[in-house]
C-alpha cells in the first residue's frame, strides 16, 4: 500500500513538469492577436488579416504540419509598413511552440527529394552588397539550417 500512495504523489509532483505547457506555448493565433495589438495601439488603428495568413506546411519532417504565419497578408489603418518594409515583412514558422522569425519578400515551401526547404526572397543586402535578386534557402534540423 505504501508503494502505491508514494506512485500517487510522485505522479501529482511529475505531473505538471511532463504535461504540455499549453502557456508558454506560442500558437499562430497568438501572434495574429499581437498584431492586431500593436496595430490598435499604433492611433487607434483597425486591424485585418486574410485567410492566407496562417498556412501549415510539415517543415520539420515529423509527419506533423508547422505554422507559418505571413505579416504580408496584415494590414493597418493606421501603419503601412508596421509588419514589413524595403527589407521585407515578417514571416514566423512556429515549431513546437517556439516562433522563428524571418524577413522575406516572398516565400515558398520547395519539396527537394522529400525535404521540404524554406526558400525566401530577401533583400540583396543578406547576400551581398550587390542590388539584385537574393535567395535563401532553410532546412529544417534541430533549428532552422540556412545555405550561406
Amino acid at each position: 500500500m505504501l508503494g502505491y500512495a508514494v506512485t500517487i504523489i510522485l505522479f501529482f509532483i511529475v505531473l505538471p513538469c511532463v504535461a504540455w505547457p499549453e502557456e508558454s506555448f506560442t500558437t499562430a493565433e497568438d501572434l495574429i492577436e499581437q498584431a492586431r495589438h500593436d496595430c490598435h495601439q499604433f492611433d487607434n488603428g483597425l486591424f485585418q488579416a486574410t485567410e492566407r495568413s496562417i498556412r501549415y506546411y510539415d517543415l520539420t519532417g515529423d509527419g506533423f504540419p508547422e505554422a507559418l504565419v505571413d505579416a504580408s497578408q496584415f494590414s493597418c489603418s493606421t501603419a503601412l509598413s508596421l509588419f514589413g518594409g524595403t527589407g521585407g515583412t515578417l514571416l514566423w514558422v512556429i515549431v513546437a511552440g517556439k516562433p522563428y522569425t524571418f524577413l522575406a519578400h516572398q516565400w515558398w515551401v520547395v519539396d527537394l527529394d522529400g525535404q521540404n526547404v524554406l526558400l525566401l526572397a530577401v533583400h540583396s543586402s543578406q547576400c551581398s552588397d550587390d542590388i539584385g535578386p537574393c535567395y535563401r534557402a532553410f532546412v529544417w534540423q534541430d533549428g532552422f539550417r540556412s545555405t550561406r
